[in-house]
């Protein structure tokens, strides 16, 4: 049986920035990154990345609704916290935008409720982030039978 999962991303998105200096200040290795212009593959077609970007990225994590639900945010923000001003000197330097990209996935079942503790929020407002949450609910037919 299908479990519920989120999928987190946060991103630091800008046409032209040096994504290495920003990887060596910080010394956090990030998930993806790449620049304006790197040659990639979509299905079988190659494109050209239209903007510079550096994520981490949660991968998909179970929903435990027993334990804290803002685990799977604060294992992603973590590593982050402490470099705050690292990311707002950048973010005014480069003009950059940060952004949060969230994906729950509930199966088999009517959404939630979703809430954010306020440090989720603060550490957000902190640096000026954009939190953008899709919810995705399917019906798993075959685990019905």
């Amino acid at each position: 049986m299908k479990r519920d999962c989120v999928f987190i991303r946060f991103s630091i998105v800008a046409d032209v920035w040096p994504i290495e200096a920003f990887t060596t200040e910080i010394g956090i290795n990030p998930t993806e990154a790449y620049k304006i212009g790197d040659n990639y593959i979509r299905g079988t077609r190659q494109s050209k990345r239209f903007e510079t970007v550096w994520s981490l990225e949660s991968g998909e994590m179970k929903l435990h609704y027993e334990i804290n639900m803002d685990s799977e945010f604060e294992s992603l923000i973590a590593p982050l916290r402490p470099h705050i001003k690292l990311i707002n000197e950048y973010k005014e330097k480069y003009q950059l935008t940060c952004i949060f990209f969230v994906h729950y996935n509930f199966y088999n079942a009517q959404t939630p409720g979703r809430r954010l503790d306020p440090s989720i929020i603060a550490f957000a407002h902190s640096i000026g982030a954009i939190i953008d949450i899709y919810i995705d609910n399917e019906t798993d037919w075959d685990d019905e039978e």
